[in-house]
């Protein structure tokens, strides 16, 4: 099992510095993505994140980020829930606290300082472009590094985080499938560029890599101890009613 957590753990690794490398060598990826939905002639810079369907994604995402949050601390903390259900409450808790709130939107999002595409100087914005990963001085909270939209549906991914390896397979891609349509919104809309969505991903990935091998330590634990105990107590009687024999 230890080994298995490696394994995952050096794969997130190389996934995380060939996703810094591909963006730091061509930062100009981002721009052209973010060029070809840009309309620097139109009433909207970004026409195509007027789309209703864009809109609503948006509009929606952060409120059922809210929902599944309470949803999460009522499960988690209700007796009448089924063990099985609990345990999922309780692990897509802490992805949203830990992983969601801590690590996106306090940690990267507040503190990285990248302006959005639409504050870039390529597309009419103030600001110069800066590549992703370089931490700069242009944006003070609530910055485009990394997107809090795809990371919400990233999220997803922490559901079947405790199941057999074909729930975690099946969730996982529910997760990514998510993430990506609703951080591709947010490219239309020039609220961010590829990147934030792909760091976005790898972010929530590592925080639920990080969960599933706490856990699954922290359960390993438990069921040592009282193994253990078990050895050692008929021992100890043994012994015990040994010296009260002779």
């Amino acid at each position: 099992m230890k080994r298995r957590h490696l394994t995952d753990g050096l794969r997130w690794l190389v996934a995380t510095l060939a996703a810094l490398a591909l963006f730091r060598l061509w930062p100009g990826l981002d721009l052209a993505v973010s060029a070809a939905v840009f309309d620097a002639d139109g009433p909207s810079h970004f026409p195509l994140g007027q789309a209703t369907l864009v809109q609503w994604t948006y509009l929606g995402v952060p409120w059922l980020g809210r929902l599944a949050l309470l949803a999460c601390l009522v499960l988690a903390f209700r007796s009448a829930t089924p063990p099985r259900w609990r345990r999922r409450a309780q692990v897509l808790l802490l992805a949203l606290v830990l992983g969601l709130w801590g690590v996106v939107n306090v940690g990267l999002k507040d503190h990285w300082g990248r302006p959005r595409p639409t504050e870039v100087s390529a597309f009419g914005g103030p600001h110069p472009f800066q590549p992703a990963g370089t931490v700069s001085p242009y944006c003070d909270k609530n910055c485009s590094f990394v997107s809090g939209h795809a990371a919400t549906g990233f999220l997803l991914m922490a559901v079947g985080l405790l199941g057999p390896p074909a729930t975690r397979r099946r969730w996982w891609r529910i997760g990514l499938a998510a993430g990506l349509l609703i951080g591709a919104g947010r490219v239309l809309q020039g609220g961010h560029f590829l990147s934030d969505v792909v760091f976005a991903g790898l972010a929530m990935q590592g925080v639920c890599l990080l969960l599933r091998a706490g856990w699954v330590g922290w359960r390993w634990q438990r069921r040592r101890v009282p193994i253990i105990g078990a050895h050692e107590h008929p021992h100890h009687r043994c012994r015990t009613g040994g010296h009260q024999r002779r």
